[in-house]
């Protein structure tokens, strides 16, 4: 207990010097971003500026908080995942630390989505009352995309700072204990490796919150404003258009909904079952949104459309080209389920 508390409070001070730079970087840099963005290519625009720099600061204070969330619960995962270890017979302490694991996992992964997907769709409702979806859909879905932009910013802090500070500490405890002192790796007589704990989790956890909302944020937003392109799209509606948080909603649906099956109906019971239960899980998860995705691109994704200025009548009669899409909901749902499978088979 007393391991876990100075681990805890090396990531709580790391993460509060490094967020204190990311707070003075945000403030400059949006400023930047607010007036290279205002003076466009028809002259200034202060609105779309602020708003933009607005969503870039959003974007940055939601990945900041997603950091510190994983971080403080992959911490506290840490611990009960060491306790349960310790406990006898062998199948319970398999079974009981992957759980513990799994679970704290899986706690840090919906936080993560669902902070990130709750962010954003409130800065999408707050922004479509300043500006006319049906008519200035492109402008309110540029100014969203500062909202990848600032998440993506401090996802760069987190991992460089943090794989820095992590990196150092490794090494430096290696030199202290196993070159001065011969001592092994990791050793509990060695206080360094107190100072190596805090690197993996300030690095590989926080860091890796960051980067994995930065990349939620960064796809999210490049897909909205693709979309807002498409006058087909915008006219079929609000719901078209934000279609990509739909896809991440119900996945995070799905993985909940299956998420009990490594835990609960196929539990780990040794070393050599912990490929074949994850295995399963993400089959799984794979299949599960595969078959929920398909109703819901029926429901919101129209049959033609074009992705650009033109409408499908008058750009796609006739004639052939990339950016005429017909069978609209079917194509989309390949396209998922391409990505789904194809990621579980890579994976």
């Amino acid at each position: 207990r007393v391991i876990y508390r100075d681990i805890q409070s090396g990531a709580k001070a790391f993460l509060a010097a490094e967020y204190r730079m990311c707070v003075m970087f945000l403030a400059g840099f949006g400023v930047v971003v607010a007036m290279l963005v205002a003076n466009g290519a028809h002259g200034f625009n202060g609105k779309v500026g602020f708003m933009t720099a607005f969503a870039f600061l959003t974007g940055g204070v939601t990945s900041m908080v997603a950091g510190y969330v994983g971080m403080m619960i992959a911490v506290y995962t840490n611990a009960r995942c060491t306790v349960s270890a310790a406990q006898g017979p062998d199948a319970i302490a398999w079974r009981e630390s992957f759980n513990a694991a799994f679970r704290g996992g899986s706690v840090m992964g919906f936080a993560l989505s669902g902070l990130g997907l709750l962010v954003m769709y409130v800065l999408m409702v707050i922004y479509s009352w300043m500006y006319a979806f049906e008519t200035e859909a492109v402008e309110l879905f540029e100014c969203i995309a500062g909202f990848g932009l600032g998440g993506s910013a401090i996802a760069l802090f987190g991992r460089v700072g943090g794989g820095i500070y992590t990196k150092a500490a490794d090494v430096g405890a290696d030199l202290a204990g196993k070159v001065v002192a011969g001592i092994p790796e990791d050793d509990p007589r060695n206080p360094a490796t107190i100072a190596d704990n805090v690197g993996d989790n300030v690095g590989d956890v926080a860091g890796m919150g960051s980067d994995l909302f930065g990349s939620f944020a960064e796809a999210t937003c490049a897909a909205l404003v693709i979309a807002a392109q498409s006058v087909d799209l915008v006219s079929a509606g609000w719901d078209t258009v934000i279609f990509p948080l739909y896809i991440s909603a119900v996945g995070i649906l799905v993985c909940m909904a299956v998420s009990f099956v490594a835990t609960d109906f196929q539990p780990v019971r040794n070393e050599a079952s912990i490929e074949r239960v994850l295995k399963t899980q993400l089959t799984l998860s794979t299949l599960g949104m595969t078959l929920a995705m398909y109703p819901v691109c029926m429901m919101y994704m129209p049959d033609q459309f074009y992705l650009g200025s033109k409408t499908y009548a008058t750009a796609c009669i006739g004639m052939s080209s990339s950016k005429c899409v017909s069978g609209g909901a079917h194509a989309a749902f390949a396209c998922i389920a391409a990505g789904l499978w194809g990621g579980l088979l890579i994976g």
